[in-house]
């Protein structure tokens, strides 16, 4: 109960928390304020009161910035600026939470709208149905998954990753999600397949079977609801693990656009990706850009697992006997 109140918590804050500090701080997440960075490009700490002088261009300062004007109002930035362009990490870390968390979700759901169809035809129907969808999910797990994420998403098309609804959903998401939820898919088709292997050969199976009930019948009726609390568990750790996922996508350079806030583009943002890597340079980082993100990110993984672990307990059938 703990973690799914800390999972709810997170998911509100994602989706509600941006739009609603944008209003009460009076910037948004993509305002950049040239006053938030030094001269040497090192952004200001938690808690810090910049002037509201907001630079659309994104010039970063090149020397001494002349002092603003009288009368410029200033505005607070809760967890500093994320890098030298000025932008509130608070409010990105929110923004990145909600982008975060649609590629995870999106990624299990489309995951399990392939596995549940190819683990029913492979677990319940047998035969050659069952051959054919042992031997490509065999197929996917033989390769590296993250290698495959990387290889499909650089050669997407741009119609594809361009693909967006204003800032619910950003550019990129919707392709990031249907590349994890189809090279993730062989996970629940495995595992739906191995529930209904045993699931087929019980009582109630035979005795719908009996009285004329045809196999979608049984299917539907009979053998769905019990894939139920299987396919909970299963979702939070997807979900967990999809949020890491999208994280190392980001870190290969691989991953939605770099102006688009995840957890993900804030960390490789402030670290570079694995082909161009950033050195730690006390004078132009702070470690608030790499804390915010990683506390978000630990807590929600955590929380996630642990309530996969808690539903398992919870709708374990065998409990108790």
């Amino acid at each position: 109960m703990g973690s799914l109140v800390i999972v709810m918590v997170v998911v509100v804050l994602s989706f509600v928390g941006g739009p609603v500090a944008s209003r009460v701080l009076g910037h948004n997440g993509f305002d950049q304020f040239p006053y938030a960075a030094n001269i040497t490009q090192k952004p200001v700490g938690p808690l810090s009161v910049v002037p509201a002088l907001n630079n659309s261009a994104g010039m970063l300062p090149s020397g001494d910035l002349a002092p603003p004007p009288k009368g410029t109002p200033d505005t607070l930035l809760v967890f500093g600026a994320d890098g030298p362009v000025g932008r509130d990490e608070f409010i990105r870390v929110l923004d990145g939470g909600k982008t975060s968390l649609e590629i995870a979700v999106g990624g299990a759901l489309i995951a399990l709208l392939i596995g549940l169809p190819l683990g029913a035809v492979g677990g319940y129907v047998g035969g050659i149905g069952d051959a054919i969808v042992s031997r490509i999910t065999d197929t996917i797990m033989a390769f590296p998954l993250m290698l495959f994420l990387v290889f499909a998403s650089v050669q997407l098309d741009a119609h594809i990753r361009g693909i967006g609804i204003s800032w619910w959903l950003p550019d990129g998401v919707i392709a990031e999600a249907l590349l994890i939820g189809l090279f993730t898919s062989f996970y629940p088709t495995r595992l739906i397949r191995a529930q209904l292997f045993q699931l087929r050969e019980a009582e109630f199976v035979e005795a719908a079977e009996m009285v004329g009930a045809s196999r979608w019948r049984t299917l539907r009726s009979h053998l769905l609801p019990h894939l139920v609390p299987t396919i909970l568990v299963w979702s939070a750790v997807a979900v967990a693990t999809n949020i890491l996922l999208e994280i190392g996508l980001s870190f290969i350079g691989a991953g939605v656009q770099v102006s688009t806030a995840t957890w993900g583009s804030l960390l490789s943002t402030t670290w570079g990706t694995l082909f161009q890597p950033q050195t730690y340079n006390s004078q132009q980082f702070t470690p608030w850009q790499t804390a915010f993100p990683t506390v978000a990110v630990l807590i929600s993984v955590v929380s996630l697992n642990q309530l996969s672990e808690g539903l398992r307990q919870a709708l374990d059938p065998f409990k108790g006997r």
